[in-house]
């Protein structure tokens, strides 16, 4: 035996599963030589793009070092877009930058609800216009229905004023609806005690013509015996002019004739030729049908927009087309707990008898907006030394700044600008003389007072109706919209009347306000909004504005 035998025969021999471990290690080596081989290869090959991100890397985590080591930022309360590290002055209207912490949110001046700024090509995109906010003389119109009636005080009864029994001798207006003239004898009545009564007036004063001493005055003074039976003939109806003809003719009757006392219309007869009459009984109704009253019916919730003596137009069935002017003259003092109505009375006149009663009539009256309760309520209250001239001697009578139309004391303590004739309005910041000093007839319309019978007013198509609360876009710069709270009145075909929230001369989002409120709705994460409390009396916030994140703090000129 040799000895590679010996050596071999000398060795131990290797198990089966040793024999497996030793081929996956070699294996194993092998794999991980063309793995470093491949790696190495990649990393040549790639060099560039990894050291591209190990270098941003680096750079992100050295600003985030900056920031946590510097936490404050400078802002331009009036420009919020302008954001600087350092302390300094605003380039665009020099006010000195105010510190604040990196993130920190700002609230909105207490009109602005919340902002949203849009891209020049979305507004174009989005077909958002704007319209300037002025004067117009808006009026609101009532139209209610009632009939035509005759006028209380333009009516005449004619009765029986004679005692005993009495009879209709002659009739001269034997039937209704005649038009009779003042003095006009209607018919004449038969009366024995009348006859009796002119007897005693006719010997009373043949008395009194008789010398004193010649035995007239033995049943007293003849004077007052002639009043007396004059009196009677009065108290009885017999006019002055018949007791003078009775006088003249020095003879006595037993038919009287029956005289209107006004001119008018026979709207009663309730007498027949021959017919007994006893005292107090009624012979003609006549009525004076140059004027007439329309009796109508208004809504409780329309009373405040009527008044007396305002004017009205009525058309009346049958004259299609014609108007008849009247004034409100009554207005009852209590309301129909069944209709919820109250009574109006109108006066009109009636040249040529058109009128008639019972006709139907549409009454139609125009109140200007300017006049109703609601309006004189929310209505401003300015300091003036004569009409046209503004003049605030101290901040607090002057409400709203003239160049933003924020509140005074919104952005710190306002600044006063003096005028001619000693005259002096504020402005809300330092920022805002320059402004004021360009056009300063365009400020000023904002706080002279508005127009005899004029009112702000925005068309419908601008109001964002939240069901709480009423919203207007302004532009407080191009394609910057602040949301404001405004109170309107009632809708006056495609205008509402502006009572508070507005000023004239600010331009609003007329066409697309909607789509701009959309904006704000889709994206409610967006920085710039205001959420107030949910309260039952007070309207609820907007929700988030969309804006950008250089725009989301104080208000913009």
């Amino acid at each position: 035996m040799n000895i590679h035998d010996e050596i071999t025969a000398s060795e131990p021999r290797l198990s089966r599963w040793e024999q497996f471990r030793l081929v996956v290690k070699v294996v194993e080596l092998r794999l991980r030589f063309i793995a470093i081989l491949a790696i190495t290869g990649l990393t040549f090959a790639y060099w560039d793009t990894i050291w591209n991100y190990v270098d941003k890397w680096n750079r992100e985590k050295s600003a985030s070092r900056r920031v946590a080591a510097v936490d404050v930022e400078y802002y331009c309360p009036m420009h919020p877009s302008i954001i600087r590290d350092e302390p300094g002055s605003c380039p665009i209207c020099g006010m000195p930058l105010s510190k604040r912490k990196k993130g920190e949110k700002m609230s909105l001046p207490d009109e602005v609800l919340a902002r949203v700024q849009l891209a020049p090509y979305r507004i174009k995109q989005a077909g958002i216009q704007t319209v300037e906010v002025g004067y117009e003389p808006l009026v609101e119109t009532v139209t209610t229905v009632g009939y035509v009636d005759y006028d209380e005080r333009r009516l005449a009864n004619i009765s029986n004023k004679i005692p005993g029994r009495s009879r209709i001798e002659k009739l001269f207006v034997n039937f209704t609806g005649v038009d009779v003239k003042e003095g006009e004898t209607l018919a004449e009545l038969y009366s024995p005690e009348l006859y009796q009564a002119e007897r005693e007036l006719l010997v009373a004063s043949e008395r009194a013509k008789r010398k004193p001493g010649a035995g007239g005055d033995l049943l007293g003074n003849s004077a007052e015996m002639v009043e007396i039976a004059t009196e009677k003939l009065r108290l009885w109806g017999i006019t002055p002019k018949q007791i003078d003809e009775i006088l003249t003719k020095k003879k006595a009757s037993f038919v009287v004739p029956i005289v209107a006392p006004i001119h008018g219309h026979v709207v009663k007869k309730n007498v027949v030729e021959g017919r007994y009459l006893m005292e107090g009984d009624a012979i003609f109704e006549i009525a004076d049908l140059s004027r007439v009253w329309i009796q109508a019916k208004v809504y409780a919730d329309q009373v405040g927009l009527i008044r007396i003596g305002q004017v009205a137009e009525a058309e009346i069935e049958g004259y299609s087309g014609l108007k008849f002017p009247g004034t409100v003259a009554f207005m009852q003092p209590h309301l129909d707990a069944t209709t919820r109505t109250i009574d109006v009375r109108f006066d009109l006149d009636n040249p040529g008898h058109v009128l008639r009663p019972n006709m139907f009539a549409n009454v139609t009256l125009k109140t200007p907006i300017v006049d109703t309760p609601a309006f004189q309520k929310h209505h401003a209250i300015m300091k003036y030394d004569r009409v046209g001239q503004v003049n605030f001697k101290l901040s607090s009578d002057q409400k709203i700044c003239p160049v933003t139309t924020l509140k005074l004391g919104s952005m710190g303590d306002p600044i006063p600008i003096q005028l001619a004739s000693n005259r002096k309005i504020w402005t809300c910041c330092p920022a805002c003389p320059p402004k004021f000093a360009k056009n300063p007839e365009k400020y000023l319309a904002r706080l002279e007072p508005a127009p005899q019978g004029m009112a702000l007013s925005v068309p419908d198509s601008a109001v964002i109706d939240t069901g709480n609360r009423k919203i207007v876009y302004v532009e407080s710069e191009p394609g910057v919209f602040d949301a404001r709270s405004v109170i309107l009145g009632p809708r006056l075909g495609d205008k509402y009347p502006v009572l508070e929230g507005l000023e004239p001369g600010v331009r609003i989002a007329a066409t697309g306000a909607f789509l701009v409120d959309a904006e704000s709705r889709l994206n409610p994460g967006a920085t710039g909004r205001k959420i107030a409390s949910e309260e039952p009396s007070k309207e609820p916030a907007m929700p988030g504005m969309d804006m950008s994140e250089s725009d989301k703090h104080s208000h913009h000129h």
